[in-house]
């Protein structure tokens, strides 16, 4: 039956895509409603591809008939390549029965390679088996960005014990918000394959089983260590925040040190010039007597504050 899709002016067409292997295995990149009819699925599953767009889908299972709709969360560089910000972005997965449909809303560097491989072969594996190993690229993938944020981490504890500038303090601020986010993701992607692993599905093909539970595993680890790896740059930020804190309140109290020592001599000088009558003005030796006064009270506060250590 030919079925009509609504037309989306929210997506881009010109990076829509579709690729079909052999019947088992389908990957779409953007689809468009026509793309989407063309793969077989129906008019009102296409609220599930439209959620793949959103970059800040949530990692969920839901099943409906014979249908299994999933979404899992994987790492992504921020806009900059060369910045120390991640993001999450969302890939769903479409199981029925011995075919897998993934949807993509845009390619994704950890899935690539092993798509790329699916694409190229003319019997591609069971569907759990495609499961099974998406799960496992999701979990090194985690893997990968927290090994190169705690690297980040570490360059910049050591940038900041040289400059502490504010670009250090961004950047160490950038660190800490992308392990939040994989703290988060982490949560859901772990609960959406704890229950991948109890479909039933699943549990009639052991070595997929045992797969699963594998990166199951690993995906635990990985939220353990960016649970870690956010409290680090956590104290880090609040360390060198009040080393930053100290080093001003030290300024501020040399200058103010600094400004009574030199006070009295200014005072003195001062009221010895302006233009009224003083006592002694008319005398030699005042002008000596005013210097050694402004001279002994300066030197007495100076070495006061010097045993103090505020200078």
């Amino acid at each position: 039956m030919d079925v009509s899709l609504p037309a989306d002016p929210y997506h881009p067409p010109a990076s829509s895509s579709a690729l079909v292997n052999g019947g088992g295995w389908q990957h779409l990149t953007a689809p468009r409603p026509t793309d989407w009819e063309r793969a077989g699925q129906l008019a009102d599953d296409w609220d599930f591809a439209q959620d793949i767009l959103d970059p800040d889908e949530r990692s969920w299972l839901r099943r409906d008939g014979g249908h299994v709709f999933i979404t899992l969360q994987f790492p992504v560089k921020g806009g900059d390549a060369d910045a120390d910000s991640w993001e999450q972005r969302p890939l769903g997965i479409i199981l029925q029965g011995p075919r897998i449909t993934t949807v993509l809303a845009r390619e994704l560097a950890p899935l690539s390679p092993f798509f790329g491989q699916l694409e190229h072969l003319s019997s591609p594996p069971e569907s759990v088996e495609i499961l099974a190993a998406i799960l496992k690229i999701l979990a090194q993938s985690y893997e990968d960005a927290l090994h190169q944020l705690n690297a980040a981490i570490h360059d910049n504890e050591q940038q900041l014990d040289w400059t502490q500038s504010n670009g250090d303090f961004f950047t160490l601020l950038e660190i800490s918000k992308s392990l939040t986010r994989f703290e988060v993701a982490l949560v859901g992607n772990i609960a959406t394959a704890f229950k991948i692993s109890r479909l039933p599905e699943i549990r009639d093909d052991l070595p997929a089983t045992r797969q699963i539970d594998t990166a199951l595993l690993e995906l635990q680890v990985a939220h353990e260590r960016a649970r870690v790896y956010a409290g680090t740059s956590t104290s880090m930020m609040d360390a060198y925040a009040g080393m930053v804190q100290n080093n001003i309140n030290h300024g501020l109290k040399v200058v103010t040190v600094l400004a009574m020592i030199f006070y009295v001599p200014s005072l003195l000088a001062t009221l010895y010039g302006v233009n009224t009558t003083l006592p002694f003005q008319n005398t030699h030796w005042i002008f000596w007597v005013i210097l050694g006064l402004g001279t002994s009270v300066s030197g007495g506060l100076a070495w006061f504050f010097r045993r103090k250590g505020w200078i």
